[in-house]
């Protein structure tokens, strides 16, 4: 199964020694397995590679996965998992064609079909400041039968509730930012998460198809 939870940086939040030392407290407490981290990128190239080369390291050695977005340059400079490319700008065969390997990830604001993509991230699903109107759950049930990769449900997934309610509907993960970056245990947090995604993938897949 791919990381149940993708933790999308917030460097105005939290960065530098912070943020890794987050990150390799939350990919402990969630296990090898269950985490990708998700770098957003921004001002010089110079200062996020080298940061992304930390994060590297760090999720290298606790079995997690790291994205870089948008920059295929810095991504495939670390040797990174995967890059993911905004909803306007290179189309995923673009991408792949000078990815060197690397997995293809996309943003979606509404269900599409995106056999192509190796992960789909689709948002808001609730309520998220300056993101538009939420899409809801029936967003990712329209989703998931044309979805050939990893489906992640992002937008206001504020806790558990809503984490393995995704789930439940169509998501193989959530991705969280302020639910991370502004809790004092970002740990127990992302334990959470990663469990009641667990939860809801288990519900869904009990279910007899339509």
């Amino acid at each position: 199964m791919p990381p149940a939870l993708v933790a999308i940086t917030d460097r105005a939040r939290v960065d530098g020694d912070a943020l890794i030392a987050r990150v390799v407290a939350i990919a402990a407490a969630v296990g090898p397995g269950a985490l990708a981290v998700q770098l957003r990128g921004g001002g010089d190239g110079g200062p996020l590679h080298a940061l992304a080369l930390r994060l590297r390291a760090a999720t290298a050695a606790a079995g997690a996965e790291l994205w870089v977005n948008d920059r295929l340059d810095v991504a495939r400079a670390v040797d990174a998992d995967g890059v993911h490319l905004p909803e306007r700008g290179f189309t995923v065969a673009e991408a792949r064609a000078i990815a060197g390997g690397l997995a293809i990830g996309v943003s979606r604001h509404q269900p599409g079909v995106d056999g192509d993509a190796d992960l789909v991230q689709l948002g808001p699903i609730w309520d998220t400041p300056g993101k538009g109107p939420p899409l809801g759950l029936a967003a990712l049930e329209r989703a998931r039968p044309r979805t050939g990769g990893v489906l992640v449900a992002v937008g206001g997934v504020d806790g558990p509730a809503r984490a393995e309610a995704a789930a439940a509907a169509g998501a193989d993960a959530v991705a969280a930012i302020r639910a991370l970056w502004e809790a004092d245990d970002p740990a127990a947090i992302a334990r959470a998460l990663v469990a009641a995604v667990v939860r809801g993938r288990a519900a869904r897949l009990g279910r007899p198809q339509k």
